[in-house]
């Protein structure tokens, strides 16, 4: 049997009922020719990603160089166990990627003191699999 695929596009509700729930994910910024990611804590509300931030970390100055961001958040509803007793990649699962841009935009000085960034969200991919071999997809777009 194939792998079935379920696409639907426009589905805010669907990629926001994924990110319920979720406190972390991975952040991942454009650093010249090498992507920068790192795992990270948020909260969300109302189209926007909040993370905290240090004065003087490489994020500050990652977004001072290019605003533009990456942000997965992944759930896996299983154990090792039956990850592995399946022997392949299926499992039940849900993951969303967020594109969006640094939406704080102070003066060079305040920048290097904020401690949260806001990420403003241009459009969100979900994919999901909680039936064997039959994934879906959903994207949103502002």
């Amino acid at each position: 049997m194939g792998r079935r695929v379920k696409f639907r596009i426009n589905n805010k509700e669907t990629c926001e009922s994924i990110i319920r729930g979720t406190f972390h994910g991975v952040l991942t910024f454009g650093h010249e020719s090498e992507p920068y990611a790192v795992p990270i804590n948020h909260a969300y509300e109302d189209g926007y990603f909040y993370f905290h931030c240090a004065p003087g970390e490489k994020k500050i100055d990652y977004i001072k160089r290019n605003p533009s961001v990456v942000y997965t958040i992944m759930k896996y509803y299983g154990t090792a166990h039956d990850f592995r007793d399946r022997q392949n990649c299926h499992g039940k699962w849900e993951s969303v990627i967020v594109y969006g841009k640094n939406d704080f935009k102070p003066s060079e000085s305040s920048l290097q003191e904020t401690r949260a960034i806001v990420m403003k969200v241009d459009r969100m991919t979900a994919r999901r699999e909680l039936e064997t071999k039959e994934t879906e997809f959903y994207e949103w777009e502002v």
